[in-house]
């Protein structure tokens, strides 16, 4: 480290002021570890070079490039360039199309964020309480809200992310203050400089949580419906608008004999031969029938039955069919 250096000043300042790393990273809402990495001749950007320059009370040119460069800039006078009424409508254009962006991304509950991996400071659109359910600020105050299931999962897809160069996109949870769950979807990828070091990730989160509870939803109502299946003591086939069978109940492999997977495709039409027609019928007149037909069984004999069949259809114009026997 020299004496003109950045992080010889820094160093120097705190020392002067007598304040601690942690003071520093409290005045500008970052992690101790990023000012310790500043004090070691770490990056530091921009916007964080002029918060840090505020808080010490000195010129930030001076604090991030010494004294020359200071009264280099001060002895340099700013070249005034005319506002053309071109330069007003590219401005204006520029104005307009940021406010889109902002609006679309906030009536979307977009967040969108960036990681300097070199500083570990993490930076949020305004929006991210909104959507996150809190006020994040560093990744300190991210990661206390992430249940501790999920991390080695996120941890590893950044990992990866950043070794190999690829994007990455991961659901994640965040415990909300009430003890909810809010699950957001993130996408990201990383950036690198020219010599191939990747020194950030950008990427964009959402709230996922209604998607994920339809979900959930869905496969209980599958699940529910699937013990009504098969604890049933008729005997049950789902068929497609094309008679094959889709699915079958134990109590009706029982009735035919064999096993599941035969019934399966067109098996099961072999065992129904004399049932094709009715169940076309559906299709012209009404969704429900009930009617007497016959099962072939594995053993060669034949088993009476009486059919209720009931023909549905999708929204996309598909069919299907839902039968139910019992033995006549």
């Amino acid at each position: 480290m020299t004496e003109n250096s950045f992080a010889f000043r820094l160093k120097e300042l705190l020392e002067h002021k007598k304040l601690t790393l942690q003071a520093v990273a409290n005045a500008l809402d970052v992690s101790r570890p990023a000012v310790h990495k500043w004090t070691r001749g770490g990056e530091i950007d921009y916007e964080k070079l002029r918060k840090l320059a505020a808080f010490l009370d000195v010129n930030w040119i001076w604090l991030r490039y010494g004294e020359q460069a200071r009264q280099e800039a001060e002895a340099s006078s700013a070249v005034e360039i005319p506002m053309t009424d071109m330069r007003r409508r590219y401005t204006a254009e520029i104005m307009e199309s940021e406010a889109r962006m902002k609006l679309a991304q906030e009536g979307a509950r977009i967040v969108t964020w960036e990681w300097n991996l070199i500083t570990d400071d993490v930076t949020y659109s305004s929006n991210v309480e909104a959507v996150y359910g809190w006020r994040i600020v560093s990744n300190e105050s991210f990661w206390k809200h992430v249940p501790a299931d999920d991390v080695p999962m996120m941890n590893a897809a950044y990992e990866e992310s950043v070794r190999t160069g690829k994007a990455h996109e991961f659901d994640f949870r965040l415990v909300q203050p009430d003890g909810s769950i809010r699950w957001i979807s993130s996408r990201a990828t990383p950036v690198r400089e020219l010599d191939g070091r990747t020194v950030k990730i950008v990427g964009i989160s959402m709230d996922n949580t209604a998607r994920k509870l339809a979900e959930q939803s869905l496969r209980d109502q599958q699940a529910r419906f699937r013990a009504v299946f098969e604890l049933t003591s008729e005997g049950m086939a789902l068929l497609d608008g094309k008679l094959r069978c889709e699915s079958v109940n134990a109590a009706l492999v029982e009735m035919v004999g064999g096993d599941a997977e035969a019934l399966l495709g067109d098996g099961f039409a072999r065992h129904f031969a004399d049932a094709e027609g009715r169940l076309r019928r559906m299709t012209r007149t009404r969704p429900r029938a009930t009617f007497a037909a016959e099962l072939l069984r594995d053993d060669g004999s034949k088993l009476p039955v009486t059919v209720r069949a009931v023909l549905e259809r999708s929204e996309d114009g598909a069919s299907y069919y839902a039968l139910a026997m019992r033995p006549a």
